[in-house]
């Protein structure tokens, strides 16, 4: 009897513990914010708190505010710096060093992902440029004992080129099939995590 009793306690808390949802947030700028994450990662409670037009300062700028928004998260995906790149404001990496410092240091029992920055199909971005700023995000997430995630590889062929389909007309913004390689990407991290 008692043995029956303890096996019914060991099954339901083990069915409770199996309905309880990771938690993600997703920070960046309008890639982030037009993606559909919630119908994307039904089985999670997401958040996303992509702001269209952000630049890295501005996230800088907003990070007290985010602090406040999300308590606990399993898993933070911060992309951003495509508007500074567009833009021609290459010195980001302070400013993202900073940021993910502060991830880091708030959400110590969470799993923060830096993910590299998607490639960009116009001629007034180089490619070398994108490339060397992924290799320094690469080393901010390692210096600060974060995950980096290379999404970019997704987007482009081996000569470095965007694929045909992942991005939009304007060449920045994700097409369907961009967003269904990034969260395909983001789905494979999390069943290896």
């Amino acid at each position: 009897m008692i043995s029956t009793f303890y096996t019914t306690i060991k099954f339901q808390r083990s069915q409770r513990t199996s309905t309880i949802k990771k938690n993600l947030v997703f920070i960046g700028d309008s890639l982030t914010e037009w993606g559909d994450w919630e119908q994307r990662f039904p089985g999670y409670q997401v958040t996303n708190l992509g702001i269209s037009g952000e630049t890295v300062e501005g996230l800088l700028a907003r990070r007290e505010r985010i602090r406040t928004q999300i308590d606990n998260p399993d898993f933070v995906f911060l992309m951003t710096g495509i508007n500074n790149i567009a833009t021609g404001q290459y010195d980001i990496i302070p400013s993202y060093r900073e940021i993910v410092r502060n991830l880091t240091t708030w959400y110590k029992q969470s799993t923060v992902v830096v993910q590299s920055l998607l490639p960009v199909d116009g001629k007034w971005v180089s490619k070398i440029v994108i490339q060397d700023i992924n290799s320094q995000l690469k080393e901010i997430a390692r210096e600060f004992n974060a995950e980096y995630l290379d999404v970019h590889k997704l987007f482009v062929d081996a000569q470095g080129i965007p694929k045909k389909g992942y991005l939009s007309d304007d060449g920045v913004h994700l097409a369907e099939k961009g967003y269904d390689a990034w969260a395909s990407e983001v789905k494979r991290f999390l069943l290896e995590k």
